[in-house]
């Protein structure tokens, strides 16, 4: 047999295996059991000799402490996937190519090959859960001719521009596919990897976050269609393997026509806001293993994406939060991530090395000016443009398991393999970042002409955003819309925004008409938390024979980007008052209910970044009654400035309805005529009075304060003749109506001074605060942000 087996690795006393080939095939020999007690570095009395599971539990303990310590140092670039991959493959590929402490002798082939399969399921269940947090259909009815035209600019002119690179070197032909392959990964922008970027950099729903999905959609879509044609039709007929197609027809056949009504079937034996049995849960789990191993048979590895993508997105998504993605993603993706790190050879980079940066840089480059130069054409701003290239050009996990898939088939050697990867986790954890520096949504919203109440009032041109996360903010909210009192002569345009939290951290967000969604299969499952809300706003159209004309969008997003969509939804649509609903809700007794520290968060951005004036509602109303048939009593308790003028210009809709009994109290000191600012509020109170005059609903009364313990006291005096209180959100800093009240502890600085003031438990009456727009931080708001903390 000596003479059949050449065995072609030395002696180490320290490697317990060796490898060779015999009779034309490759043997690996391993002597049993494995004894770590005569190393040096592992040698330990407590370690547990002799046992491979011992060996595979040491090895995940150092892989998921390297990862963890280095996500945790690279925590402040904000790209929580890419530091996990920087630990996995950088850290772990060279202690593993350096063989520092001894790191070689645990990764021996039997727990290499475990691992390796083992870490397979990080990949499985990634792309399982992407493709249900993905809303295929509507992202498709979302790309444009400007998303396509830019996409195959920058991907031909990176393809162009690396082969030139490869000519120029005069690379040796025999290489050549597997520089066409790390070309075609270069310019390739994968779906995934760009959605996971724009949600870590917080602008998944802004215009370049949705215009850079968009291009990786296109793509994506074209790089599967291509592939799937060259792999599963060009080359198995060419090499007359005839049955390969049908084989993979069939197992889409049974994905669609067995699987997918099956995992319909167990989601219906669960109902709305219960949690999954575990039967169940198994049995979801059993057969996206089972359509996991038909992919490897067939060579089809985005099978299981495109399985969950035709999947609904509730309850599944809640489902698979709460119990696989939080070990999918701290465990197993990580494992996979160092799986390919020990495929990296840090030891063979050398002169080699130079050549194939000078092709990625070739081709990134190329992907990087077609990019931006097409998105300039489009009027795409250019320092938006360069993000916008950046974000495309940056690199991920998707990234990582192709260059793999090609180092396994013996298509890149170590040194190019190695290379390419250190590129692309380099520069997208050093360049990637900087899109936050360049690229700030809200600045589109601040160029703008703003038409606020007043301005529509007069017009007649007003038009309403409203913004709804329950079904308890609708009572309020139609009750505010009906005071508005919309008629044939002047029609109200209300949109009804539903804000829906999307629980996946990687997909992209949805803002869309609900009639272009509420057919598609991803969202089936949400038409229920619609349904109530829908019908609730077509009894007011009714109710107001159509004057009131209403369209009901929804945003499905996290609530750290939620602003964009709502102050984006206000600038296209041009409108003049935005309403959002306050993050607490209180019960008919007048308990709390109900807190929501996100809304409250999302709040506060929108009052910083509104195209147009924003009323916060604070509805202490019967949540059964959103309906004005009884008498309505309104005060407007004005002080000065901006916003109070805003708040006043309500007056002018309250006026006409014939429910409404509306009061402006004037908190005025004695020395108001000294102060130029007063004599402006003066004069718009005048106007005022002589739009009342006639009108016995209508009353203005004048309160002389000095201070604010008097102006506590006013709205004390009235407090039981009010439903709902409206104020304007900003005051001057040492405004005499509210001195003293700044020393006391403000609870809720973004509601003003005085909107602080009407919801302590003292007054039991819905408010209204009204920004006419955005105001910088102040002196009156840093002192009111020292007592808060």
């Amino acid at each position: 047999m000596a003479e059949y087996l050449s065995v072609k690795s030395t002696y180490d006393p320290y490697k317990l295996w060796s490898e060779g080939t015999w009779n034309g095939s490759e043997m690996l020999c391993q002597e049993r059991p494995l004894y770590l007690g005569s190393l040096p570095i592992w040698a330990d009395h407590l370690y547990p000799h002799g046992s491979d599971a011992s060996t595979c539990i040491l090895l995940l303990c150092l892989i998921l402490l390297i990862t963890t310590i280095t996500s945790f140092l690279l925590k402040p670039i904000g790209l929580p996937a890419m530091a996990k991959m920087f630990g996995g493959f950088l850290v772990i590929g060279l202690l593993y190519s350096k063989n520092a402490l001894e790191f070689k002798t645990l990764v021996h082939p039997t727990i290499y090959y475990f691992m390796n399969t083992f870490s397979l399921l990080g990949f499985i269940f990634y792309t399982f859960i992407f493709g249900v947090e993905t809303n295929l259909l509507a992202l498709i009815r979302k790309v444009r001719k400007k998303a396509i035209i830019i996409c195959f600019s920058g991907y031909f002119t990176s393809l162009a521009l690396g082969y030139t690179g490869f000519m120029m070197l005069k690379i040796n032909q025999e290489e050549f596919p597997g520089y066409i392959r790390q070309m075609i990964t270069n310019a390739q922008t994968f779906f995934m990897v760009t959605c996971s970027h724009v949600n870590d950099l917080g602008i998944s729903n802004s215009e370049i976050g949705r215009l850079a999905c968009a291009i990786s959609l296109v793509i994506d879509v074209y790089g599967m269609f291509s592939t799937f044609l060259i792999f599963n039709v060009y080359f198995p007929f060419q090499n007359e393997h005839y049955s390969l197609p049908f084989y993979v027809i069939a197992v889409y056949l049974f994905m669609f026509f067995v699987c997918r009504p099956l995992i319909l079937v167990i989601i219906s034996h669960t109902p709305e806001g219960r949690r999954m049995k575990d039967t169940h849960f198994l049995a979801i789990i059993m057969i996206v293993l089972i359509l996991a191993l038909l992919s490897l048979l067939v060579a089809q590895p985005l099978l299981v994406f495109l399985f969950a993508v035709f999947l609904p997105e509730e309850p599944l998504t809640s489902i698979l939060n709460e119990r696989l993605d939080l070990m999918n993603s701290s465990v197993l993706l990580p494992l996979f991530c160092a799986m390919h790190g020990f495929m990296a050879d840090f030891n063979s980079l050398g002169k080699k090395s130079r050549m194939i940066e000078f092709i990625v840089f070739m081709t990134v480059t190329g992907k990087f000016l077609g990019t931006v130069i097409s998105s300039k054409i489009f009027g795409v701003p250019f320092w938006s443009a360069v993000s916008l290239g950046i974000i495309l050009c940056s690199g991920g996990f998707l990234d990582m398991v192709m260059l793999g898939v090609f180092r396994h088939q013996g298509l890149m050697d170590p040194e190019q393999y190695t290379t390419v990867m250190l590129h692309i986790l380099l520069t997208t954890c050093i360049f990637l970042p900087l899109v936050r520096f360049m690229y700030n949504p809200s600045t589109q919203y601040s160029t703008i002409l703003r038409q606020g109440v007043i301005a529509s009032a007069e017009t007649g041109s007003l038009q309403v955003l409203t913004c709804i996360h329950k079904e308890e903010n609708l009572a309020g909210i139609l009750r505010l819309i009906e005071a508005f009192n919309p008629r044939y002569e002047m029609p109200l345009p209300v949109i009804a925004l539903q804000l829906i939290q999307l629980t996946g951290r990687v997909t992209q967000p949805i803002l869309a008409p609900f009639h272009e969604i509420q057919s598609s299969a991803a969202f089936r499952s949400n038409i229920g938390r619609c349904n109530r809300i829908i019908s609730s706003l077509l009894s007011l159209e009714r109710r107001t024979d159509g004057a009131a004309r209403l369209q009901h969008y929804i945003s499905v997003s996290s609530y750290a980007t939620m602003h964009n969509d709502i102050c984006s939804l206000a600038h296209d649509k041009k409108v003049s008052l935005l309403i959002i609903p306050f993050h607490i809700q209180w019960t008919a007794e007048g308990n709390v209910e109900h807190v929501s520290e996100s809304v409250r968060e999302v709040n506060k951005l929108v009052f910083e970044n509104a195209p147009c004036s924003t009323g916060l509602l604070i509805d202490r109303g019967d949540k059964d009654v959103s309906l004005l048939d009884t008498e309505y009593r309104i005060a407007i308790f004005f002080i000065g400035g901006a916003d109070d003028h805003e708040a006043l210009a309500y007056a002018t809709l309250f006026a006409s309805h014939p429910s409404i009994k509306l009061t402006v109290v004037w908190l005025k000191t004695k020395m108001s005529e000294s102060n130029t600012h007063s004599f402006d509020d003066y004069a718009v109170l005048q106007e005022f009075y002589h739009k009342l005059q006639g009108n016995e609903r209508m009353s203005l009364q004048e309160v002389v304060v000095n201070d604010g313990a008097e102006t506590t006291n006013a709205v004390i005096a009235v407090k039981n003749d009010i439903d709902l209180a409206v104020v304007g959100r900003y005051h001057e800093p040492g405004c005499t109506p509210l001195f003293g009240l700044t020393d006391r502890w403000c609870e809720y600085p973004e509601l003003g001074i005085l909107g602080d003031l009407l919801i302590t438990p003292e007054f039991n009456f819905s408010v209204l605060v009204v920004q006419e727009e955005p105001h910088k931080t102040t002196e009156n708001d840093d002192l009111i942000d020292d007592f808060v903390m």
